[in-house]
């Protein structure tokens, strides 16, 4: 009995000093592979673009009208379920209420989003479906706009998703070349800002002194 517990203890070891060598290899190569270089792996920024952030100021100014509104009327229901000569017709009342709060929450919905600066690009120069999140969808709070590498200027049109309008941004820039990951690439610098046809606009911001920031640093708001 005692050789055979004495054999199950060794088979038991040779077990877990077996499963320790097979997770060092796995960690090994896994370490390998990591370090592995990559050939269609690059950074994020291998190109130059600038970040766009877009306000749907109309909407928000609309959507706070619809609010008020609202606001006032069940304000004003409240006021007639308070007169006891509304009894027989309380029920009718609070359906109204209710109706009218559903609304009211959809409205503060639609603004915490509105104000997240959640919107969507349906196409720029007349493409389409150039952006996606993580989330499915096109909805985006931060949009990297591509900027053109043949030449100093770049000028887009864009479509914002269910506006009847659209929205013009012309820039300029000086072309760099610079290094990413041991490739040539280009840089953009002194980037302005020459036309824009939005309701309002701000930047290029994002860093100091933006004369000698790099374009995928720089942001540019706007408003519609």
């Amino acid at each position: 009995m005692r050789k055979k517990s004495i054999r199950k203890l060794n088979f038991a070891a040779m077990i877990k000093t077996a499963i320790k060598s097979f997770t060092a290899i796995i960690l090994g190569l896994g370490l390998f592979w990591a370090c592995e270089p990559c050939g269609d792996c690059g950074p994020e920024n291998a190109y130059p673009y600038f970040n766009l952030i877009i306000l749907n100021q109309t909407s928000l100014d609309t959507l706070g009208e619809y609010k008020e509104r609202l606001s006032d009327e069940i304000k004003d229901v409240d006021d007639e379920l308070d007169d006891p000569g509304n009894a027989p017709v309380v029920d009718s009342l609070n359906n109204l209420r209710a109706i009218k709060a559903d609304s009211l929450a959809l409205i503060n919905a639609l603004i915490t989003t509105t104000k997240e600066k959640t919107i969507s690009i349906a196409s720029i120069n007349g493409e389409s479906n150039l952006f996606e999140n993580r989330n499915g969808g096109d909805s985006l709070k931060k949009f990297r706009i591509p900027i053109n590498t043949k030449q100093t200027e770049s000028d887009y049109v864009f479509q914002i998703e269910f506006a009847d309008t659209t929205h013009q941004l012309k820039i300029s820039y000086e072309l760099n070349d610079t290094v990413i990951n041991n490739k040539i690439t280009k840089s953009v610098k002194q980037l302005e800002v020459i036309e824009h046809q939005f309701d309002s606009l701000r930047g290029p911001y994002g860093c100091a002194p933006i004369s000698e920031c790099i374009s995928n640093e720089l942001e540019i708001y706007v408003e519609i």
